[in-house]
């Protein structure tokens, strides 16, 4: 027996279907302060690991917003799924080349004291 797109995911019980747009307006907003936290540590370090750490943590909202999308029936089904496994994608290369720019980068010398 074939799977479907249709069959990729169950559908959800009607009582949890009134809770969707609660559970996806808390995830925009929790991935909204984690992007604002993320900026301001990208402004005071200035680092390429932290902007790749910031660029990870949006896509946390872009993946939010991909289901907003879907659910108002602007995104098919498919490109929805499709989108959702590529941001997972895009999440975990960002997050490993932030590690391997932290790790790689070279300390910088220390400034020196002009008295």
């Amino acid at each position: 027996m074939a799977l479907s797109w249709s069959t990729l995911h169950a559908v959800p019980p009607a009582f949890t279907v009134g809770l969707l747009p609660v559970v996806l307006a808390l995830a925009g907003l929790g991935s909204s302060v984690l992007i604002g936290l993320a900026l301001a540590a990208l402004v005071r370090r200035q680092s390429w690991s932290y902007l790749l750490v910031t660029l990870a943590l949006a896509t946390l909202l872009v993946r939010t917003a991909v289901a907003v999308l879907t659910m108002n029936a602007v995104i098919a089904d498919e490109t929805h799924h499709l989108l959702e496994h590529g941001l997972d994608v895009a999440m975990a290369a960002l997050v490993v080349a932030a590690v391997y720019t932290a790790r790689t980068a070279s300390a910088s010398p220390p400034e020196e004291s002009y008295e």
